[in-house]
Protein backbone atom coordinates (compact mmCIF):
# COMPACT_ATOMS: atom_id res chain seq x y z
CA UNK A 1 0.00 0.00 0.00
CA UNK A 2 1.45 3.64 -0.89
CA UNK A 3 2.43 5.39 1.83
CA UNK A 4 0.03 8.52 0.98
CA UNK A 5 -3.25 5.96 1.33
CA UNK A 6 -2.23 3.78 4.44
CA UNK A 7 -1.59 7.49 5.86
CA UNK A 8 -5.27 8.79 4.70
CA UNK A 9 -6.42 5.72 5.81
CA UNK A 10 -5.10 5.78 9.59
CA UNK A 11 -6.58 9.59 9.15
CA UNK A 12 -9.87 8.54 8.40
CA UNK A 13 -10.16 5.70 11.13
CA UNK A 14 -8.87 7.67 13.10
CA UNK A 15 -11.54 10.48 12.58
CA UNK A 16 -14.53 7.83 12.14
CA UNK A 17 -13.59 6.21 15.60
CA UNK A 18 -13.38 10.25 17.32
CA UNK A 19 -16.90 10.10 15.81
CA UNK A 20 -17.76 6.76 17.25
CA UNK A 21 -16.47 7.37 20.75
CA UNK A 22 -17.95 11.07 20.80
CA UNK A 23 -21.61 9.30 20.11
CA UNK A 24 -21.35 6.75 22.84
CA UNK A 25 -19.72 9.01 25.49
CA UNK A 26 -21.45 12.19 25.04
CA UNK A 27 -18.03 13.94 24.54
CA UNK A 28 -19.54 16.25 21.84
CA UNK A 29 -17.96 19.16 23.78
CA UNK A 30 -14.91 17.77 23.66
CA UNK A 31 -11.70 17.35 20.97
CA UNK A 32 -10.51 14.22 21.04
CA UNK A 33 -7.10 12.87 20.34
CA UNK A 34 -5.12 9.17 20.55
CA UNK A 35 -2.05 8.01 21.64
CA UNK A 36 -0.12 4.27 22.37
CA UNK A 37 0.28 4.91 26.23
CA UNK A 38 -0.57 6.96 29.04
CA UNK A 39 3.42 7.86 28.93
CA UNK A 40 3.24 9.31 25.56
CA UNK A 41 0.17 10.93 26.32
CA UNK A 42 2.08 12.63 29.60
CA UNK A 43 5.14 13.81 27.61
CA UNK A 44 3.05 14.86 24.79
CA UNK A 45 1.02 17.14 26.96
CA UNK A 46 3.85 18.34 29.06
CA UNK A 47 5.43 19.84 25.52
CA UNK A 48 2.15 21.17 24.38
CA UNK A 49 1.80 22.94 27.48
CA UNK A 50 5.50 23.99 27.61
CA UNK A 51 5.03 25.87 24.41
CA UNK A 52 2.06 27.61 25.46
CA UNK A 53 4.07 28.55 28.61
CA UNK A 54 6.52 29.92 26.64
CA UNK A 55 4.20 32.06 24.65
CA UNK A 56 2.47 33.46 26.80
CA UNK A 57 5.83 34.54 28.42
CA UNK A 58 6.92 35.70 25.05
CA UNK A 59 3.72 37.69 24.54
CA UNK A 60 4.28 39.14 28.37
CA UNK A 61 7.94 40.04 27.86
CA UNK A 62 6.81 41.59 24.76
CA UNK A 63 5.28 44.41 26.19
CA UNK A 64 8.57 45.98 28.52
CA UNK A 65 11.97 44.59 26.67
CA UNK A 66 13.02 45.70 23.02
CA UNK A 67 12.46 43.09 20.68
CA UNK A 68 16.45 41.86 20.38
CA UNK A 69 15.77 41.08 24.52
CA UNK A 70 12.56 39.01 23.48
CA UNK A 71 14.46 35.56 23.49
CA UNK A 72 16.25 35.87 27.47
CA UNK A 73 12.86 34.63 29.15
CA UNK A 74 12.77 33.30 32.45
CA UNK A 75 13.80 29.33 33.15
CA UNK A 76 10.63 27.60 33.03
CA UNK A 77 10.24 24.75 35.55
CA UNK A 78 8.04 22.93 33.34
CA UNK A 79 10.55 20.32 31.28
CA UNK A 80 8.78 17.87 28.63
CA UNK A 81 7.18 14.64 31.02
CA UNK A 82 6.83 16.12 33.76
CA UNK A 83 3.28 17.00 34.10
CA UNK A 84 1.51 15.04 36.62
CA UNK A 85 -1.32 12.23 35.65
CA UNK A 86 -3.48 12.48 38.59
CA UNK A 87 -5.95 9.07 39.16
CA UNK A 88 -9.62 10.45 39.39
CA UNK A 89 -10.14 6.94 41.41
CA UNK A 90 -7.63 6.09 43.37
CA UNK A 91 -6.90 2.60 43.62
CA UNK A 92 -5.21 1.78 46.41
CA UNK A 93 -7.49 4.16 49.05
CA UNK A 94 -10.58 3.24 47.10
CA UNK A 95 -12.00 6.98 46.98
CA UNK A 96 -12.67 8.88 44.11
CA UNK A 97 -11.01 11.95 43.85
CA UNK A 98 -12.56 15.67 43.46
CA UNK A 99 -11.43 17.00 39.41
CA UNK A 100 -11.24 20.06 41.20
CA UNK A 101 -8.78 18.48 42.86
CA UNK A 102 -6.93 16.84 40.15
CA UNK A 103 -6.79 19.14 37.90
CA UNK A 104 -5.23 21.51 40.22
CA UNK A 105 -2.49 19.16 40.39
CA UNK A 106 -2.18 18.15 36.96
CA UNK A 107 -3.63 16.04 33.83
CA UNK A 108 -6.42 13.77 35.13
CA UNK A 109 -6.19 10.15 34.49
CA UNK A 110 -9.83 9.10 33.95
CA UNK A 111 -9.09 5.62 32.92
CA UNK A 112 -10.50 4.28 35.96
CA UNK A 113 -14.03 6.59 35.81
CA UNK A 114 -14.46 6.47 32.14
CA UNK A 115 -17.33 4.07 30.80
CA UNK A 116 -17.89 3.91 34.67
CA UNK A 117 -20.76 5.11 37.17
CA UNK A 118 -18.79 7.95 37.53
CA UNK A 119 -18.75 8.70 33.57
CA UNK A 120 -21.70 11.22 33.83
CA UNK A 121 -20.06 13.40 36.34
CA UNK A 122 -16.25 13.07 34.55
CA UNK A 123 -17.89 14.88 31.13
CA UNK A 124 -19.81 16.93 32.98
CA UNK A 125 -16.96 18.70 35.07
CA UNK A 126 -13.53 17.49 33.46
CA UNK A 127 -11.72 20.46 31.15
CA UNK A 128 -9.37 18.23 30.20
CA UNK A 129 -8.65 14.24 30.83
CA UNK A 130 -6.57 11.22 29.46
CA UNK A 131 -8.20 7.69 29.58
CA UNK A 132 -6.79 4.15 28.84
CA UNK A 133 -9.75 2.25 26.65
CA UNK A 134 -9.33 -1.49 27.56
CA UNK A 135 -10.15 -0.29 30.90
CA UNK A 136 -13.54 0.13 31.47
CA UNK A 137 -15.36 0.56 27.80
CA UNK A 138 -13.52 -2.52 26.45
CA UNK A 139 -12.01 -1.96 23.75
CA UNK A 140 -8.60 -2.27 22.95
CA UNK A 141 -5.04 -1.82 25.31
CA UNK A 142 -3.20 -0.16 22.82
CA UNK A 143 -5.26 3.65 22.65
CA UNK A 144 -5.25 6.22 24.81
CA UNK A 145 -7.63 8.92 24.94
CA UNK A 146 -7.06 12.50 25.30
CA UNK A 147 -10.38 14.64 25.52
CA UNK A 148 -9.87 18.42 25.69
CA UNK A 149 -13.27 20.74 26.62
CA UNK A 150 -13.65 22.49 23.14
CA UNK A 151 -14.16 26.02 24.93
CA UNK A 152 -11.50 25.72 27.14
CA UNK A 153 -8.56 25.64 24.95
CA UNK A 154 -7.56 27.52 21.95
CA UNK A 155 -7.81 26.77 18.46
CA UNK A 156 -4.04 27.11 18.23
CA UNK A 157 -3.59 24.57 21.07
CA UNK A 158 -5.90 22.06 19.64
CA UNK A 159 -4.43 22.26 16.25
CA UNK A 160 -0.93 21.70 18.17
CA UNK A 161 -2.23 18.60 19.63
CA UNK A 162 -3.62 17.35 16.39
CA UNK A 163 -0.37 17.74 14.22
CA UNK A 164 1.42 15.98 17.19
CA UNK A 165 -1.03 13.24 17.33
CA UNK A 166 -0.52 12.72 13.55
CA UNK A 167 3.30 12.07 14.04
CA UNK A 168 2.76 9.05 16.76
CA UNK A 169 2.58 5.32 15.48
CA UNK A 170 -0.91 4.08 16.35
CA UNK A 171 -0.46 0.81 14.27
CA UNK A 172 -4.14 -0.75 13.72
CA UNK A 173 -5.56 0.31 17.31
CA UNK A 174 -8.03 2.46 15.42
CA UNK A 175 -9.11 0.29 13.47
CA UNK A 176 -9.51 -2.48 15.81
CA UNK A 177 -11.57 -0.47 18.73
CA UNK A 178 -13.88 0.37 15.63
CA UNK A 179 -14.03 -3.41 15.05
CA UNK A 180 -14.91 -3.92 18.72
CA UNK A 181 -17.68 -1.46 18.60
CA UNK A 182 -19.24 -3.31 15.82
CA UNK A 183 -19.35 -6.33 17.32
CA UNK A 184 -23.13 -7.19 18.57
CA UNK A 185 -21.86 -8.14 21.92
CA UNK A 186 -20.11 -5.30 22.75
CA UNK A 187 -21.68 -2.87 25.20
CA UNK A 188 -19.86 0.71 26.02
CA UNK A 189 -20.09 0.73 29.87
CA UNK A 190 -19.40 -0.96 32.92
CA UNK A 191 -22.39 -0.92 34.65
CA UNK A 192 -21.37 -2.65 37.62
CA UNK A 193 -21.54 -1.33 41.42
CA UNK A 194 -19.62 -2.92 44.83
CA UNK A 195 -21.46 -1.32 48.01
CA UNK A 196 -19.65 -2.05 51.39
CA UNK A 197 -19.17 -5.84 52.04
CA UNK A 198 -18.03 -7.53 55.73
CA UNK A 199 -17.45 -10.62 56.41
CA UNK A 200 -17.33 -12.32 59.59
CA UNK A 201 -16.09 -16.40 58.19
CA UNK A 202 -13.24 -17.40 57.39
CA UNK A 203 -11.58 -14.19 58.17
CA UNK A 204 -12.67 -10.87 59.51
CA UNK A 205 -12.70 -8.73 56.34
CA UNK A 206 -14.45 -4.95 56.04
CA UNK A 207 -13.74 -3.14 52.88
CA UNK A 208 -12.45 0.28 52.60
CA UNK A 209 -13.61 1.19 49.14
CA UNK A 210 -15.90 3.90 49.18
CA UNK A 211 -19.58 2.63 47.82
CA UNK A 212 -20.63 2.61 44.25
CA UNK A 213 -17.62 2.23 42.74
CA UNK A 214 -16.63 -0.98 40.13
CA UNK A 215 -14.18 -3.09 42.45
CA UNK A 216 -13.70 -3.76 46.49
CA UNK A 217 -11.05 -3.41 48.52
CA UNK A 218 -10.08 -5.13 51.67
CA UNK A 219 -6.71 -4.76 53.63
CA UNK A 220 -4.63 -8.21 53.57
CA UNK A 221 -6.05 -10.71 56.07
CA UNK A 222 -2.76 -12.19 58.55
CA UNK A 223 -2.77 -16.31 57.63
CA UNK A 224 -3.58 -15.76 54.15
CA UNK A 225 -1.81 -17.92 51.89
CA UNK A 226 -2.21 -15.02 48.88
CA UNK A 227 -0.27 -17.42 46.47
CA UNK A 228 -3.19 -19.58 46.11
CA UNK A 229 -5.39 -17.11 45.20
CA UNK A 230 -6.90 -16.96 41.59
CA UNK A 231 -6.07 -13.88 38.74
CA UNK A 232 -9.85 -12.05 39.85
CA UNK A 233 -8.73 -11.40 43.12
CA UNK A 234 -5.46 -9.13 42.92
CA UNK A 235 -3.09 -8.77 46.36
CA UNK A 236 -1.37 -5.95 46.58
CA UNK A 237 1.43 -6.85 49.19
CA UNK A 238 3.39 -3.19 48.96
CA UNK A 239 -0.14 -1.85 50.41
CA UNK A 240 -1.41 -5.03 52.21
CA UNK A 241 -4.52 -5.04 50.54
CA UNK A 242 -6.92 -7.51 48.26
CA UNK A 243 -8.54 -5.86 45.24
CA UNK A 244 -12.06 -7.47 42.98
CA UNK A 245 -12.80 -5.84 40.46
CA UNK A 246 -15.86 -6.33 38.54
CA UNK A 247 -17.17 -5.83 35.25
CA UNK A 248 -20.94 -5.97 34.00
CA UNK A 249 -21.39 -4.80 30.36
CA UNK A 250 -24.20 -2.34 29.41
CA UNK A 251 -25.64 0.65 28.15
CA UNK A 252 -25.43 4.31 29.81
CA UNK A 253 -27.60 5.13 32.26
CA UNK A 254 -27.32 1.32 33.87
CA UNK A 255 -26.17 -0.11 36.81
CA UNK A 256 -25.94 -3.45 38.21
CA UNK A 257 -25.19 -3.86 42.37
CA UNK A 258 -23.00 -6.80 42.20
CA UNK A 259 -22.12 -7.00 45.59
CA UNK A 260 -23.43 -10.06 46.90
CA UNK A 261 -21.78 -11.58 43.87
CA UNK A 262 -18.32 -10.49 45.04
CA UNK A 263 -19.21 -11.24 48.84
CA UNK A 264 -19.64 -14.81 47.75
CA UNK A 265 -17.04 -14.97 45.37
CA UNK A 266 -14.56 -13.75 48.13
CA UNK A 267 -15.77 -16.05 50.73
CA UNK A 268 -15.80 -19.32 48.29
CA UNK A 269 -12.33 -18.59 47.72
CA UNK A 270 -10.88 -17.60 50.84
CA UNK A 271 -12.68 -20.67 52.08
CA UNK A 272 -10.70 -22.94 49.92
CA UNK A 273 -7.74 -20.82 50.62
CA UNK A 274 -7.62 -21.65 54.22
CA UNK A 275 -8.73 -25.29 53.37
CA UNK A 276 -5.53 -25.90 51.70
Amino acid sequence: MAPQLASARAAAARDKLRGSLSRYYRLENFDLFFAPSLHISRVLLSQLFLRQEQSRNHTRYASHYPVSELSVLPTLPMTAGNIALVDHVDMQQGRVRALSECQSHGVTDASESFATQLHKRLVSDARLFVARLDRHAALCGDLVLIALRTADFSTLVRSELRLFEQGLALGGAPEQALAMMKDSEWRPYNIAMVEKIALDSPFILHSIQQPGLPFALFPLPNGLNASELPQDIQVLPEQAQLRLCADVRGGVNKQLNVTPALKKRLKDVLMLSRDS
